[in-house]
């Protein structure tokens, strides 16, 4: 066969592949509409780099794209590359064919320069691209030629292309010129990708709209995990912060809101008997932590750190947050995802859940406290982290700690994090990690600041292990680490609610975060 004959039957599939979904969702795709998203709140911005925030990843990905991403089975395939990358033999160099006629959304054609530019400010400023570049060589990333990027190892590693695929606090590929304007500790304030939506509009507290990139040329491949085909029906998507929870579900209910995240497990029922919205569950959302500032104040105290492990009764906690559904939380201690299944360990004896309070006591007087206000950061915009919170509050306080919890809202929390002065723990929700050294609570560049010595040490030798079966004995060696030092505090596993308008379809409820194209309205 020629090349010409296998793009035809790449496209051919791809009709057949939309074919089959009209037939199967009943009603056929067409242009128009404007999806209304009730969110939870400001984004704290929109520069893919900045942040790790779950709110600005699914913002930034209908704007932004990098040179793979992920599929159904959360492996990494090409995106803005044209394929997966070539690797020499020594597994030390990595070279990306760029797609051809790819344009910003200013109308500039993406080259070599791009990418190089925006992967160097990526390196720099995000916790998974500090990770990787760690092992690039000085001057490892360059362009061979216009279409070309070559990344150079110094030394053979784990997690290039894993990384790279991640579309949290992702690689996104900016125009050289913003890349380069805005120093990687500062937020960039100019959002022109290459993605399939383009915004027009951020009007902070009201809306942030989008609008469907009429030059975004989409792959030839089927639709597939966050990649794959992008096509978009939608003339608009219009993202409104909706902070409360009652309120994003009533809109639903009445017809105001096409979708909404991030609601609550006891407005399950009431979906269920809509006339306009249904309800959709994400088993890949979050597990529960409170993240414990180990760079300075009260919790650099190892003591005090496994005070508070050993104190919280877990199941209550999950209970509360899960309005008592079992359908909506999940008992695990594990520091991955049950989903992936590679790295889910089983391993008896771990401090987990143990609730034992008069182990907690004994270790509040090993660790010398006084009492001492410890200052604990939440939110209401997310509901279920305050509502772990103030369980929390209640249990801690029963074997005498002294919780002085400060509710604010999300955007003030992620600022705040970055700063060690401000608190000694914050609530958020960890999502599923497709690599055990994804794991923001193991990094030492993450709020929190996870820089002890045995469990960086860990981390290390399995970025740099290929070995399978070696990397999961190192996976087990960290299980015992984390438990034993405490970085964060892991609470269970909360499956994900959120709301769609029976007119909306085509939605993929497979992903962890929702992504608007391929979707259209009836």
């Amino acid at each position: 066969m020629t090349g010409r004959t296998y793009r035809n039957l790449a496209v051919a599939v791809a009709v057949i592949g939309l074919i089959i979904g009209v037939a199967a969702s009943g009603s056929a795709q067409k242009k128009g509409g404007v999806v209304r998203v009730g969110n939870l709140g400001e984004p704290p911005t929109l520069d893919a780099h900045w942040t790790t925030a779950s709110i600005t990843e699914t913002l930034t990905n209908h704007i932004y794209e990098g040179l793979l991403t992920l599929d159904d089975e959360n492996k990494p395939i090409p995106m803005l590359a044209e394929s997966m990358p070539t690797v020499s033999s020594d597994g030390l160099t990595y070279t990306f064919k760029l797609r051809h006629g790819i344009k910003f959304h200013n109308g500039k054609e993406m080259t070599s320069e791009d990418v190089v530019a925006s992967l160097t400010r990526w390196s720099k400023q995000s916790i998974y691209g500090k990770d990787l570049f760690t092992y690039v060589a000085e001057g490892g990333l360059r362009g061979v030629d216009k279409y070309t990027v070559e990344l150079k190892l110094k030394e053979k590693v784990a997690i290039v292309q894993i990384n790279l695929a991640l579309a949290n606090n992702f690689g996104a590929i900016y125009p050289k010129e913003i890349a380069e304007k805005y120093p990687p500790a500062e937020k960039a304030t100019e959002y022109i990708g290459t993605g399939p939506f383009k915004l027009v509009e951020w009007k902070p507290d009201q809306y942030i709209k989008m609008v469907r990139f009429d030059d975004y040329k989409p792959r030839s491949e089927k639709p597939n995990g966050y990649g794959g085909a992008k096509t978009v029906y939608v003339d608009e998507v219009r993202w409104i912060p909706v902070p409360d929870v009652a309120t994003r579900v009533a809109q639903m209910e009445t017809g105001e809101l096409e979708l909404a995240d991030d609601l609550n497990a006891d407005a399950y029922d009431r979906l269920k008997a809509s006339a306009n919205a249904r309800p959709v569950i994400s088993k890949l959302y979050y597990w529960l932590v409170a993240v414990l500032n180990k760079k300075e104040g009260l919790m650099t105290n190892q003591k005090l750190r496994q005070a508070w492990q050993e104190a919280i009764d877990i199941e209550p906690i999950m209970k509360t947050v899960a309005a008592g559904r079992s359908e909506f939380y999940r008992m695990d201690y594990n520091l991955i995802h049950q989903e992936m299944g590679a790295w889910h360990v089983k391993m008896q004896g771990l401090p987990w859940n143990e609730h034992n309070k008069d182990k907690a006591k004994k270790l509040l007087q090993e660790a010398g406290y006084k009492g001492e206000p410890i200052r604990f950061m939440t939110t209401q915009e997310y509901k279920w982290m305050y509502d772990f919170a103030l369980v929390t509050k209640q249990q801690l306080e029963d074997v005498g700690m002294n919780i002085d919890l400060q509710v604010v809202d999300w955007a003030t929390l992620v600022k705040r994090r970055n700063n060690s002065k401000e608190y000694d723990a914050f609530t958020t929700g960890i999502g599923p990690q497709y690599d055990p050294t994804n794991s923001n609570v193991l990094s030492c560049s993450w709020p929190g600041w996870t820089c002890d010595e045995q469990i960086q040490t860990i981390k290390t030798a399995m970025i740099r292990e290929t070995d399978y079966k070696k990397r999961f004995a190192l996976w087990e060696q960290m299980h015992k680490a984390f438990y034993e030092k405490v970085p964060v505090i892991r609470y269970g596993d909360l499956f994900g609610l959120r709301a769609a308008s029976k007119k909306l379809h085509g939605l993929n409820e497979k992903t962890e975060r929702v992504r608007l194209w391929n979707v259209w309205l009836e």
